[in-house]
């Protein structure tokens, strides 16, 4: 089954070249501070200083990670682009006779399918995105974050759609970002 459209593919050199050359410039500083030599060992001693900080720590850890990556997907929120932060969830459960369970977002995304996360029961969003059942699931759950309401996440675990706190929904943004993500509407 195709998911995307035709130029999904395009995509590609837009979102991973960046990547790519910001990898190969860490790699670089990275052999850099190998160096044997006295100028090489004084960075080496003023970085060392430099990660007993709690933000220079997590500044590097994110980049090691890749939590510092936000691929360009033509849209100003903050998470789009962004590898979809792993929350903790607690699923919303229709049958009062079902115990309500805790899971986490990471947890969601291991069909490998996209993944609609409605995170304050917005019927709208989830009605927008009803073509695509056959391609993304979609799951109403509450969790601690207040910035969104419901996010689209592709199955790499980026966030292509994201709707804020409170914000009325604009279907077509949100059906442009499953037909350019999973193909056209069933």
């Amino acid at each position: 089954m195709r998911l995307g459209g035709e130029d999904i593919l395009d995509t590609y050199t837009t979102e991973r070249h960046p990547v790519a050359a910001r990898l190969l410039q860490n790699t670089r500083a990275q052999i850099a501070l190998m160096r044997p030599d006295p100028q090489t060992s004084a960075l080496w001693e003023m970085f060392s200083d430099l990660m007993d900080l709690d933000d220079a720590h997590r500044y590097v850890a994110d980049m090691l990670a890749g939590m510092d990556v936000r691929y360009d997907l033509g849209d100003d929120h903050r998470l789009v682009g962004t590898l979809c932060p792993d929350m903790k969830l607690t699923l919303e459960r229709p049958d009062p006779d079902v115990v309500t369970a805790v899971t986490r977002s990471a947890d969601l995304l291991r069909e490998g399918r996209g993944l609609l996360l409605d995170l304050v029961d917005r019927a709208e969003a989830r009605d927008a995105a009803a073509a695509w059942t056959g391609r993304v699931n979609t799951v109403t759950a509450r969790t601690d974050r207040v910035d969104v309401d419901a996010l689209l996440i592709r199955p790499d675990g980026c966030v292509a759609w994201a709707l804020p706190t409170g914000q009325d929904l604009d279907a077509t943004t949100l059906v442009r970002a499953l037909g350019t993500w999973f193909g056209q509407q069933a």
